[in-house]
């Protein structure tokens, strides 16, 4: 057995492990499926049909993998300590470990607990936009399990701030580059437009009234603002496509690798958002190599890293199961669905509808499981609705991107841009509003 093939099949076991553990599999049934899994795969996924003394020496190592997973994920839970009072008002001190998420009617505050307490919780506060990462608060509220049992939440309790700038100064000043940037833009587009165009650069929804929230949800385009690793991989790919134009292949190629990591600095580097760049990059290195064994290990042995610093992503964080089933669709069903339609585009071509067209379809099927199971609705419009705006994301994310860094030099020069940027967002708020339709 070849040394990728063994790392593979290391993180795969691991994952399994974690998965039944965090599916609550009874030990035994685990052991037994274990078992069948470690003689089965490695037969149909080898070109040779006789498995040799040595991959049965393999096997069973893989089965013990498996096990340490399993394992893992509850010593995982077993030292982490938490030290709360829960259903009593009390008044705690807490530092902001995470840039505020600034709603219309509320904020959500993630605070860590200061002694004597120990652990985090979540504070639903009146939307002041006062708070943020690294205040120190004093909060006079209760402490509750939220319904999932999975946060401790505080709802509208009373805040006052002790202390500012406790947290790390390069996360500090990152989050207060996006704050201006995301002021700039409110400055010279329309406010619905402006919203759309933090949430594509940024990630940032606070903006979004309830009613687009729904149009999003509807029309099945929330991912261009999600930062998901679909948004970004199909971002770099059609950026790649773009600078092709310009460049040569090669320079067209490490320019949009280049790009992804500013990105992920840009919107503040959370995990989430570092694992979308993560797997943008994958996508853009599997098409390079174009060997798709190292695209399966580089995604499994991310997934293994991220589990290893928080086995509960696997089964309770629908952004990692979108971001990896997306992916897979894109570089797995893609590729073969385009060799059989032969649906290739011209190189170069500036738009290159086919092959947007076909990567959104691959996704959407990828993840249509996790949509239906978890969401209970997948929708019909999304490939569509998907197409007209996703052609036009890496133009608009140029002429974003112009229009507020221009506003640090020129309200004047911001405002022209805004024209542009303004002009492209009503088309795409156009298109999500018709295929958010109700007779659609």
């Amino acid at each position: 057995m070849r040394l990728h093939d063994i790392a593979f099949y290391v993180a795969l076991f691991f994952i399994l492990g974690v998965g039944a553990a965090s599916l609550e599999f009874n030990i035994w049934l685990f052991l037994i499926l274990s078992v069948i899994s470690g003689f089965t795969l490695p037969i149909l996924l080898s070109k040779s049909t006789i498995v040799s003394l040595l991959n049965k020496f393999f096997v069973a190592v893989f089965v013990f993998i498996s096990f340490l997973g399993f394992f893992y994920y509850h010593f995982y839970f077993a030292f982490q300590s938490e030290s709360i009072v829960f259903n009593k008002e009390i008044v705690f001190q807490g530092e902001v470990v995470r840039e505020p998420t600034h709603g219309l009617k509320t904020e959500e505050v993630d605070v860590r607990l200061r002694s004597p307490y120990e652990g985090e919780a979540r504070i639903y506060a009146q939307p002041t936009r006062n708070l943020h990462y690294g205040d120190l608060l004093e909060i006079k509220g209760e402490i509750m399990k939220s319904p999932t049992g999975r946060l401790n939440i505080v709802s509208f309790p009373e805040v006052s701030i002790v202390s500012r700038n406790n947290g790390n100064l390069i996360k500090t000043k990152l989050f207060q580059l996006k704050e201006k940037l995301i002021a700039n833009l409110n400055a010279v587009l329309a406010p619905q437009q402006a919203a759309l165009m933090s949430g594509i650069l940024l990630g940032e929804r606070a903006e979004f009234t309830p009613e687009f929230k729904k149009q999003l949800n509807r029309s099945g385009t929330t991912h261009i603002v999600a930062l998901s690793g679909y948004n970004i991989s199909i971002i770099g790919l059609t950026l790649m496509g773009i600078l092709g134009l310009f460049f040569r292949k090669r320079w067209a190629f490490y320019l949009s690798l280049f790009v992804i990591p500013l990105f992920v600095i840009m919107t503040g580097g959370e995990a989430s958002v570092i694992r979308a760049g993560i797997m943008g990059m994958i996508v853009l290195l599997a098409q390079k190599q174009s060997r798709l064994y190292s695209f399966r290990n580089a995604v499994t042995i991310t997934a293994l890293v991220m589990l290893i610093l928080n086995p509960k992503l696997l089964a309770s964080d629908v952004g990692f199961q979108l971001s990896f089933a997306a992916l897979l669709g894109i570089v797995y069903l893609f590729p073969y669905l385009e060799k059989q339609l032969g649906w290739q585009d011209k190189e170069g071509s500036v738009f290159e509808l086919k092959k947007t067209g076909l990567q959104t379809f691959s996704a959407q099927v990828a993840v249509a499981p996790i949509l239906l199971t978890t969401f209970g609705y997948f929708s019909p419009t999304a490939l569509m609705a998907n197409i007209l705006i996703l052609t036009f994301i890496p133009l608009t994310m140029f002429f974003g991107f112009l229009t507020a860094i221009l506003g640090f030099v020129s309200y004047e020069l911001s405002l022209v841009m805004g024209l542009f940027t303004n002009f492209i967002l009503s088309y795409e708020i156009l298109v999500i509003k018709f295929f958010a339709l109700s007779w659609l």
